[in-house]
């Protein structure tokens, strides 16, 4: 912990010194200022990465990935949210959950990776095995992480959790490199994820490790077991939802169409990561210190959501907008499938963004039960609807992307009506559950609908006026040189006004993304 963070607890009861929205405004710029610079780093690095491997390598890694996770049942990250839920009681807790999660991750591991030999065989995909192996460590390494990590973000420690994170991210951003460049194929894309966790997890050991009592209490164990089995069936259907286009192309489609959909979502989700993933992380912990008060929970929550929607749809409408000049300059042939795939997972993004703040909300609230009834009824209906697009709706998805302009492959039908359908099944989802978080303070579900549909109102003429000037920019100048402009002149322009244009809906949404901007330039003065 750096000299001029105080654990959260040590401030009283009223909250941390400055009040939980400074620690929330200055969590939300340490953390996306470090995922900023890691994920253009990660940008570079795709771009690399589709030179050197192929859509097969890809393709190969995203199932194994897909497989590990649709077979860890409860595991370790969920002991994170259990915690977080009950903050005053961390302490008390923290050895018993310590040799849970242990078990836990030994049992998934060794499971899994006997089972590795068998999965090969049965789907007739050489060399998944091995990866499987290696995807069998993500619980060992969740282990070694989730208790430091909880410590930290209790301490709301952010500035700490964005420097290790930082480092090490990039680091493994390199490591990925530097296989994929010696031969290593899939596992340049398996392997440095996990060896992300691991480190992180030793490092915050290292930093925290003497702040974690590491009793064991059998009463601890009961109580952490009965609260885990509902916190973990949660958390393992929303993992099931993050993987489960790739498990359904698993069954219709090749390595080489399951990399179309693989690299086409990394791209796609790039920009949610850095603001939606990173300010749930921050907001879990905080709503935890506020639950004791659900109308200033909720009201921090739908503010919270609205300055983010206003962010979060101009860029991923921007996206799908200019999907052709993007592909055009930074990729070769071999990928022209994934075009239409991103296009509409990009769709997707603009519903998909609230989903990790809601997620924390409920968390923080401790309605566990709710959190698993609604991802329960998402998996149910993703799965009819994923399934019945993969199986019957792949060459109608590739003529529809072809009749509005879309160049798409004769062999990404599956994954392009997978995509479509990922894209209708999250913008259903993601309205009921802003409107399930914010039930306790009788949020009314049009506000709920609001947040998607007043920045969507602004990015649609904007949105046809790049198009339109795309077109004009090809009559005249040399198509190279035309998308050049778009995506680097008009594509910043056009995010630019429709954030300005989205926030200038509500006052309150202004007046915080001015307030962001000014804490933003503040610190990089300081700095």
């Amino acid at each position: 912990m750096t000299a001029n963070e105080q654990p959260a607890a040590a401030a009283g009861p009223s909250g941390p010194r400055g009040g939980f929205a400074n620690r929330a405004a200055s969590g939300s710029i340490w953390t996306t200022a470090q995922v900023v610079v890691n994920k253009a780093a990660t940008v570079v690095a795709m771009l690399l990465l589709a030179r050197w491997l192929s859509p097969a390598d890809f393709g190969l890694a995203n199932l194994a990935a897909s497989i590990g996770a649709f077979t860890f049942l409860i595991t370790p990250v969920a002991m994170g949210d259990v915690l977080l839920a009950r903050p005053r009681e961390f302490d008390r807790l923290a050895g018993s959950a310590l040799a849970m999660v242990a078990a836990i991750a030994i049992v998934l591991f060794v499971g899994l990776s006997a089972s590795s030999g068998t999965i090969e065989h049965i789907s007739q995909r050489e060399g998944i095995a091995i990866l499987i192996i290696v995807a069998a460590l993500r619980p060992v390494a969740d282990a070694i992480l989730v208790l430091p990590n909880t410590r930290l973000r209790l301490d709301l420690s952010y500035r700490t959790i964005a420097k290790v994170d930082g480092v090490v991210i990039f680091g493994a951003t390199l490591l990925g490199l530097a296989m994929a460049r010696l031969g290593y194929g899939a596992m340049s894309l398996t392997l440095p994820p996990i060896a992300v966790l691991a480190v992180r997890g030793v490092v915050y050991w290292f930093i925290v490790g003497s702040r974690i009592p590491l009793r064991v209490e059998r009463s601890g164990l009961r109580e952490l077991a009965s609260r885990l089995s509902v916190a973990g069936l949660g958390q393992y259907l929303n993992n099931v939802i993050m993987i489960s286009e790739v498990l359904v192309l698993g069954l219709f489609a090749s390595e080489q169409e399951i990399g179309l959909f693989g690299l086409a979502f990394q791209l796609a989700t790039q920009a949610n990561a850095v603001i939606a993933l990173q300010l749930g992380a921050v907001l879990q912990p905080i709503f935890g210190h506020m639950a004791d008060d659900p109308q200033r929970q909720i009201a921090g929550f739908v503010r919270a959501t609205r300055l983010l929607s206003s962010v979060a749809v101009p860029i991923s409408v921007m996206q799908a907008v200019l999907a052709l000049p993007l592909f055009a300059i930074c990729f070769d042939e071999r990928w022209q499938g994934s075009i239409a795939i991103f296009v509409a997972l990009s769709i997707g993004q603009t519903f998909m963004f609230v989903s990790a703040p809601s997620i924390a909300l409920l968390k923080a609230q401790d309605r566990f039960g709710t959190y698993l009834r609604w991802q329960l009824g998402q998996v149910i209906g993703a799965a009819v609807l994923f399934v019945g697009a993969a199986a019957l709706a792949g060459d109608t998805a590739i003529s529809a992307a072809r009749a509005i302009g879309l160049p798409a492959t004769d062999d990404s039908g599956h994954a392009l009506a997978v995509a479509i359908a990922s894209a209708t099944v999250w913008a259903v989802s993601c309205p009921i559950a802003v409107w399930l978080g914010g039930r306790p303070a009788g949020l009314p579900y049009r506000s709920s609908l609001r947040i998607f549909v007043e920045p969507w109102m602004v990015m649609i003429p904007i949105g046809i006026v790049v198009l339109g000037a795309r077109y004009g920019l090809l009559q005249v100048i040399p198509a190279w040189w035309a998308e050049v402009v778009t995506l680097c002149v008009l594509g910043p322009v056009a995010v630019l006004a429709g954030i300005l244009g989205s926030a200038r809906i509500h006052a309150d949404t202004w007046t915080d993304l001015k307030s962001q901007l000014g804490r933003f330039a503040r610190r990089r003065a300081e700095a």
